[in-house]
C-alpha cells in the first residue's frame, strides 16, 4: 500500500515537529498534516472535498477532544475502515494499552519516543 497522507493529531508541538522531520527523511508516509486536538482532525475527515489520509497518528492526552474521544467519534463514521490508526503515546499505562484494543480501527499502541525502528514496524503492518 503506498501512503499518500498521514495525519498527526497531537498537541506536543515539538513532538509534531520532531515526528515530521522523522517522516520526511523516512519517505513513506506522503503528505503529512498535523492537528491540535481531535476536534480539528474530525472537521477535516468528515469534510467530503478533502481526501482522507491512509494513517493517523494518534496521541491520548490532548486539550478540547482527546484521543479517546477522537477514536469513539471516527469509529461511528462510515471512513473509519478506511484508515489505519496507530495510537502514539507516552502513556505506559497498562490499562490504555488494553483498552486501545477495543477499537477496531487501532492498529498498534506505539510507546513514545519515536524512530525509524517505529516507523518501519508501523509500514510493515500497513503493507
Amino acid at each position: 500500500m503506498i501512503i499518500k497522507q498521514t495525519y498527526i493529531v497531537d498537541d506536543d508541538s515539538i513532538f509534531v515537529f520532531v515526528l515530521k522531520k522523522l517522516l520526511e527523511k523516512h519517505q513513506g508516509f506522503g503528505k503529512v498534516v498535523d492537528f491540535k486536538n481531535g476536534n480539528e482532525a474530525l472537521e477535516l475527515l468528515f469534510d467530503k472535498k478533502s481526501g482522507l489520509p491512509c494513517v493517523i497518528l494518534l496521541d491520548l492526552n490532548m486539550p478540547l477532544m482527546d484521543g479517546w474521544q477522537f477514536l469513539e467519534e471516527l469509529q461511528k463514521s462510515d471512513i473509519a475502515q478506511k484508515i489505519k490508526v496507530f495510537i502514539m503515546s507516552s502513556s505506559i499505562d497498562f490499562n490504555d494499552i488494553e483498552k486501545s484494543k477495543n477499537y477496531t480501527i487501532v492498529q498498534d499502541f506505539i510507546s513514545k519516543p519515536i524512530n525509524h525502528e517505529k516507523l518501519n514496524k508501523i509500514l510493515e503492518y500497513i503493507n
